[in-house]
């Protein structure tokens, strides 16, 4: 029973010296039924997301090589480290690809994004797409890639 009182004391003390109302008053109040305020953005559907994702696939791409081989020797010991290579980079270009060919270089935000991202890595890794995508053939891809590189370095002269 003397635990018990304890407690209660205890407690009525702890509520004293922390006044619950100042503490959550130290929080700016809002009203979370007025949804204007809290805006969800999706930056994966801006173009500035979309060229930036293209530009870091493709720069660590050697990295990414690297995994893809060393899980390729783990899952299959017959495979080649050429063809391990290969995969590595259909893998990497072609998903990069799927960001890039989105970007529209008659759409001015599309143009703000090649300008945000101009510098020599994107350049590199735009004449690397289409290194890549000439050998393959794919030729339209080229063609979207060098507009804009063209645009890229309409800034960075």
């Amino acid at each position: 029973m003397l635990y018990i009182e304890l407690k209660v004391a205890l407690l009525r003390n702890m509520k004293a010296m922390i006044n619950l109302d100042s503490l959550f008053n130290l929080f700016p109040h809002r009203d979370v039924s007025n949804t204007e305020e809290m805006a969800y953005i999706d930056f994966a559907d801006k173009p500035v997301y979309k060229l930036g994702m293209y530009k870091k696939l493709i720069l660590n791409h050697i990295n990414f090589r690297k995994k893809v081989i060393q899980f390729f020797k783990q899952a299959n010991a017959e495979l080649s480290v050429e063809e391990m290579q290969e995969a590595g980079e259909f893998v990497t270009y072609n998903r990069a690809w799927s960001y890039v060919k989105q970007i529209d270089i008659s759409n001015d935000d599309h143009i703000e994004a090649i300008s945000t991202y101009s510098d020599d890595a994107l350049e590199t890794t735009l004449e690397l797409g289409i290194k890549y995508f000439q050998n393959l053939e794919e030729y339209e891809r080229c063609a979207h890639l060098l507009k804009i590189l063209k645009k890229s370095q309409e800034f960075t002269s």
